[in-house]
């Protein structure tokens, strides 16, 4: 079944020309490399960044500028075949860390900025989250499962961004266990002392 919510027209264009966060990258391209609306979309806006790349005015080259790139490429590593394997089998994951019965929460090693988080957290199906807010932007990308929430039904494959003025409490949905990756500015907002324990625990 082909994704059903995508990114905004304004995320896959900082997406293509590699200008979103790697973290937020990260959540974008886990929707794109299963999606091909927006795989087409994606390279459409790489072509015209091309394109006005070629429109650019020529520099003057150094004189050992071929020289010097012949010596950077001879320095550099071997070059490796992509890794076909889904993203979820690629992730490079921190140990998990259990929030709650039935709840995990792994990190994900991947650059980002400092203040952010990256994450896959999966939900034993049929069970609410905690109600939270956000301190800024939140990417998430369902890679197994399915969620409903006030934005609406989110499954196997769906994007969802929302920001700091949301506040919400996703319920997974069906008998599959729900597991996403998510990108967040900040730290999550909890309601109530057992969500911001749990929130606490995930480091999240």
């Amino acid at each position: 079944m082909s994704p059903r919510h995508h990114p905004a027209p304004d995320i896959l264009a900082a997406y293509a020309s590699g200008t979103l966060d790697p973290g937020f990258g990260l959540v974008v391209g886990a929707h794109v490399e299963g999606c091909p609306v927006c795989r087409k979309q994606s390279a459409a806006f790489e072509a015209v960044s091309g394109e006005a790349l070629a429109a650019l005015p020529e520099a003057a080259l150094a004189p050992d500028a071929l020289a010097d790139a012949m010596a950077r490429l001879d320095a550099a590593p071997p070059i490796h075949m992509p890794d076909r394997r889904p993203l979820l089998a690629r992730l490079v994951l921190k140990p998990r860390k259990w929030v709650a019965p039935g709840v995990w929460c792994a990190a994900v090693d991947t650059p980002h900025a400092p203040d952010n988080r990256v994450y896959l957290l999966s939900v034993r199906a049929g069970m609410p989250t905690a109600r939270h807010s956000h301190s800024g932007q939140e990417f998430c990308t369902v890679l197994k499962g399915a969620y409903r929430d006030e934005l609406g039904t989110f499954a196997a494959g769906d994007f969802a961004a929302t920001g700091g003025e949301l506040e919400h409490q996703p319920v997974t949905l069906g008998d599959e266990d729900c597991v996403c990756l998510f990108a967040t500015e900040g730290r999550l907002k909890a309601q109530g002392l057992i969500g911001r324990l749990a929130f606490a625990l995930a480091d999240v």
